[in-house]
């Protein structure tokens, strides 16, 4: 089972590295001479910044799961010990932490 999810969790970080990829693409391509352009393009760099930030959390999160599956740690809550519970990690498999603590 956790082989399955290591791959699953590999294939989503290659995914988002291929997202941060485009996005810094994106960023290359310069800047429009036009003014009104370029406020949208500015804009646009927000919403991109973002989604980059965002990316990159998750693939911390991703890349720490792995990193609890190989120690043996995985579905362990890292605040209290206990188990986090299997329909937590259905919704958020790289949970660090059980309902109760995450509150």
């Amino acid at each position: 089972m956790t082989e399955q999810l290591k791959s699953q969790f590999t294939q989503r970080i290659i995914e988002l590295q291929n997202r941060i990829s485009s996005i810094h693409k994106d960023f290359a391509g310069g800047r429009d001479a036009d003014w009104a352009e370029q406020a949208g393009e500015r804009e646009n760099d927000e919403v991109l910044n973002a989604l980059e930030s965002e990316a990159k959390i998750e693939i911390q999160h991703l890349s720490n799961a792995i990193t609890r599956m190989e120690n043996g740690n995985y579905g362990i809550c890292q605040a209290c010990g206990d188990e986090i519970g299997q329909q937590r990690l259905q919704v958020q498999p790289a949970a660090e932490k059980c309902i109760q603590c995450a509150e």
